[in-house]
């Protein structure tokens, strides 16, 4: 496990578990964003949340400061209904968290990336690239080593930025060859 106060960026909070000590903690992708607070408390879904769950799952304990200025701990064996309500029913509202101490996990043995967009020529082929990915998604990456975000633009566009976990090279290829040969089959859709 790990503690972080208040103020603590996400950029020291890995600095310190990951580099340091060789392990992971659930956190945010922007590295300025405070490690105890917003995304922990709001309940914090990442890249790898579904091998590691969500940060707010993650978090063990927090210390806090409530609107009459008693000064708490909260976990699963004391104050355990604020620590339940700080974990996504509203996090910072139920008072100020000066400290959360959060679970670490095994390094991945491999971390790589994916990114790309695809454009469809028409609304038709935009629809029909939606609904071949929901179907690809829901059967080949809807599982702990794929890691996703996915968005759709006006201009009929699918822009990728995915992160694979425990996967080799060739195994993450090899995961897409469908989706590939699918858009190969419609050159002048996509």
């Amino acid at each position: 496990a790990v503690s972080v106060e208040a103020g603590t960026r996400w950029l020291e909070a890995y600095a310190a578990v990951t580099n340091r000590h060789g392990r992971y903690v659930q956190g945010g992708g922007c590295t300025s964003v405070g490690a105890a607070g917003g995304f922990t408390l709001g309940g914090g879904f990442g890249a790898l949340s579904k091998r590691y769950g969500c940060a707010a799952g993650s978090m063990l304990e927090a210390e806090v400061v409530t609107a009459d200025g008693q000064r708490l701990i909260a976990n699963d064996f004391q104050n355990a209904d604020l620590f339940w309500a700080l974990r996504g029913g509203g996090g910072g509202t139920f008072g100020i968290v000066t400290r959360v101490t959060l679970l670490t996990h095994e390094m991945p043995s491999r971390i790589g990336g994916l990114n790309g967009s695809i454009r469809a020529t028409s609304d038709d082929a935009f629809r029909r690239l939606l609904a071949y990915f929901a179907r690809f998604y829901a059967e080949k990456l809807n599982n702990p080593s794929w890691g996703e975000n996915v968005k759709l633009t006006p201009e009929n566009e699918l822009k990728l930025s995915l992160a694979f976990i425990d996967l080799s090279e060739e195994e993450a290829r090899e995961t897409w060859k469908p989706f590939e040969a699918w858009l190969a089959d419609r050159p002048s859709d996509y």
